[in-house]
């Protein structure tokens, strides 16, 4: 039986705003009791949590987040924030240093946009120092990596180049240059050896922490390609209650044959952990210039951006994903994947009501956003990209800016739009993406968001993404007692100082899962 919770002495900030309330009541893992009063009688054994006048909101959902990845990215080499192929060579030389032959050598975060050579590095470029070790290092949007020639070797890159021609380089003389796009390095990342699944597992907790350390109780995790065994970990994990957060699960496209025979039809379905749709990707990313744009690039004419699939092949696969009566979640940046997006969703019938996503929809203008609205198309942005992506006028130029990012008109134009990190792409901290979406740096300042504009896209807006509505995202008496208590009170707090707030606890079905005290 659960212990009763008492929050005491709290500021409730939820979406819309529950004035007035200072304390709560958990029992059962539900919120019993909301109080105008500092305090409670309560009956019988109580745990008590002084929020001391700080902030209380509805526990923080990130709608789209690379959990393993995030977990495994401690083991792999770090390259974000370099500034040059030097120290790209810097770091890998020492990470060389302590590997043993033949061994993989996997890093990523790099940006070609930050380095002082102004390229893409190449597989010259690191080659000398990895004789030994076939190397995969990706960009830092995930899109692009850089392999050395033991790993072409080793997998026989380009030898068809079944994938497309254009997404394996070549130079001026038809040689490889090690860099792989889009599908190229899907098909690379699944002939590397996978980790054990005691690693994976490991992976899963350790970004689980993190998680609940930033506030988060709810995550809606994108898996990989090796989606089989992260489904696996995750069962094993939730069966043996090590699971301190809810998981709201969306595959990759390679698990829809297995689901078609029915192999995950014994994944569980509970109010913790729930098997919800499929990812798709119908383009690529700006950084890497591979995000479908209607017209071209600004600082590539040549370019215009890759569509993953053909307009018959999306319906398609979209067609298979309705069949099975669960949501499609479609990565499309650019205004063109967009566009094919909607116009597949258009295209399948009964997908409505099904809240069917499009994961970023970076650059859409106003008749795209009408198009999302008419057919109850879903967003899930990364307010974070703002920060992260200095250089994206150098690629839309500033005619199209004013399209790029667009929360704020998401918002006043009554789509239901949610927020998220794409950790490890960006940091896993919904404090810093409300931020971002509050200061919009160096451009597209009438799409700021205010605090609780930018709190509603990680609480009652995420809730909706997954149809947890009636119990999740609000501070309400009956609904499930997922709470972020912050270390401050936000309510009134300039932007600048929101960066620095930190999170005291996380308290998920009623449970205390994180406090920055320990947990006895």
């Amino acid at each position: 039986m659960k212990t009763s919770v008492l929050v005491e002495n709290c500021k409730v900030i939820s979406s819309p705003i529950s004035e007035g309330v200072r304390s709560i009541l958990i029992e059962g893992g539900r919120i019993e009791r909301l109080s105008d009063s500092p305090t409670q009688s309560v009956q019988g054994e109580v745990v008590r949590l002084d929020a001391h006048e700080c902030t209380v909101s509805p526990g923080l959902v990130d709608t789209h987040c690379h959990l393993f990845q995030q977990g495994a990215s401690r083991r792999v080499l770090d390259l974000r924030g370099t500034t040059s192929i030097t120290s790209i060579r810097l770091r890998l030389y020492s990470r060389v240093g302590r590997a043993t032959q033949g061994e993989w050598i996997l890093g990523g975060g790099w940006d070609q946009e930050t380095l002082s050579d102004a390229r893409f590095p190449t597989r010259q470029d690191i080659d000398d120092l990895t004789p030994n070790n076939p190397t995969l290092l990706t960009r830092v949007c995930g899109h692009v990596g850089l392999l050395n020639s033991p790993a072409i070797e080793a997998l026989a890159v380009g030898e068809s180049d079944p994938t497309g021609p254009e997404l394996v380089e070549r130079d001026s003389q038809g040689m490889l240059t090690g860099i792989v796009r889009e599908g190229a390095l899907e098909s690379v990342q699944t002939k590397i050896p996978r980790q054990s699944l005691a690693t994976t597992q490991e992976d899963l907790l350790t970004a689980e922490y993190e998680a609940a350390k930033n506030g988060i109780t709810t995550i809606h995790c994108i898996l990989s390609d090796n989606f089989g065994q992260e489904l696996q970990v995750l069962r094993s994990a939730h069966e043996q209650g090590r699971l301190s957060l809810r998981y709201r699960i969306y595959a990759p496209s390679g698990s829809l044959e297995p689901m078609e025979r029915g192999e995950l039809a014994a994944f569980p379905q509970t109010k913790m952990l729930s098997l919800k749709g499929v990812k798709l990707f119908a383009d690529g990313s700006l950084g890497a210039r591979t995000a479908a744009l209607s017209q071209p690039y600004s600082d590539d004419p040549s370019a215009k951006g890759v569509l993953r699939y053909t307009s018959e092949g999306l319906v398609s696969v979209l067609s298979r994903i309705g069949a099975l009566g669960i949501q499609a979640a479609v990565h499309a940046i650019g205004d063109a994947a967009v566009s094919q997006t909607l116009e597949a969703f258009e295209e399948v019938e009964g997908n409505y009501g099904r809240r069917w996503r499009i994961e970023h929809a970076s650059l859409t203008n106003q008749d795209i956003r009408r198009r999302m609205k008419d057919q109850d198309a879903c967003v899930t942005v990364q307010p974070h990209f703002v920060i992260s992506d200095p250089w994206v006028g150098r690629r839309l130029g500033s005619e199209r800016l004013k399209d790029l990012y667009t929360f704020k008109s998401f918002v006043e134009e009554g789509l239901k739009v949610s927020a998220s990190s794409d950790a490890p792409v960006e940091p896993l901290s919904p404090l810093l993406g409300i931020w971002a979406a509050m200061v919009r740096s160096g451009y597209g300042e009438e799409e700021r968001l205010s605090l609780t504009e930018g709190l509603a896209l990680y609480t009652s807006n995420a809730a909706y993404l997954s149809f947890d509505e009636d119990s999740l995202g609000r501070i309400e008496e009956g609904l499930a007692a997922d709470l972020t208590i912050f270390d401050s009170d936000i309510s009134e707090m300039h932007p600048a100082i929101l960066r620095r707030v930190s999170i005291a606890n996380t308290i998920v079905n009623g449970d205390l899962v994180y406090s920055s005290e320990g947990i006895s």
